[in-house]
């Protein structure tokens, strides 16, 4: 049975969002601010968090920014905030999915079964893809650059894994991000590109002139040198 920490001040809100995930299963914690949110996440263990932004004490800004680097559990943050720029600065953060709010009950749960999926994958091939110091171990689901574990939330390791299984082939935006998203963010381009950058930064000794990651003009990404056409 999944963990879940809602970190919400709206007293209302949070209950409704607890009621609704107990029902379906799903143990909860919750925090009613910053301070308490931190705090449970230092003690507990937990599969997803829901993070509100504007919280009391300690923002969620905060929050997410404290969490970079370490092995964290898959973040939605849920605001009112629906502006792009807000969405963008959330993800850049480690957020893993932002809903505006208000939201109906259907549609987080969809969300939270998303982020649970892309935690547990099913095993993959025994593919293994050597860039440089960079190994990714599709079979053993492990990623190392100088032979040191290279650690990467869920989705960061999806949106790898989804260039590994194809290496050297370009994967054009909207197949990318149906594989690793589903198939409602087809269109969301903001989330590929900030993922790729946090994987750029995880994984290239140049960010800026990336040789493990590559842009494919305006089609897609490709990870690693492209594969030369079989002659027909």
């Amino acid at each position: 049975m999944s963990r879940i920490l809602i970190v919400e001040d709206d007293a209302a809100l949070r209950g409704s969002i607890r009621s609704i995930l107990e029902r379906n299963s799903y143990q909860v914690r919750t925090a009613g601010d910053g301070a308490a949110g931190a705090r449970e996440l230092q003690a507990g263990t937990f599969e997803a968090v829901l993070l509100d932004i504007g919280l009391p004490f300690v923002d969620g800004w905060r929050i997410l920014d404290g969490l970079k680097g370490k092995r964290i559990p898959s973040v939605i943050v849920i605001s009112a905030r629906g502006e792009e720029r807000d969405k963008v600065r959330a993800l850049d953060l480690g957020a893993d999915d932002y809903l505006a709010k208000p939201f109906g009950a259907d549609e987080l749960l969809a969300r939270i079964r998303a982020v649970l999926r892309r935690a547990q994958p099913s095993p993959g091939p025994g593919v293994v893809v050597r860039l440089g110091d960079v190994v990714v171990d599709l079979g053993n689901r492990s990623v190392l650059r100088g032979g040191a574990e290279v650690r990467l939330s869920p989705t960061e390791y999806g949106l790898l894994a989804a260039l590994a299984r194809h290496a050297g082939q370009v994967i054009d935006h909207r197949t990318l991000l149906r594989e690793v998203w589903g198939p409602s963010y087809a269109d969301e381009r903001n989330y590929l590109r900030t993922f790729v950058q946090r994987l750029r930064s995880k994984l290239e000794a140049d960010p800026k002139n990336p040789q493990i990651i590559v842009t494919a003009g305006s089609r897609g990404y490709r990870l690693g040198p492209a594969v030369a056409a079989q002659p027909t």
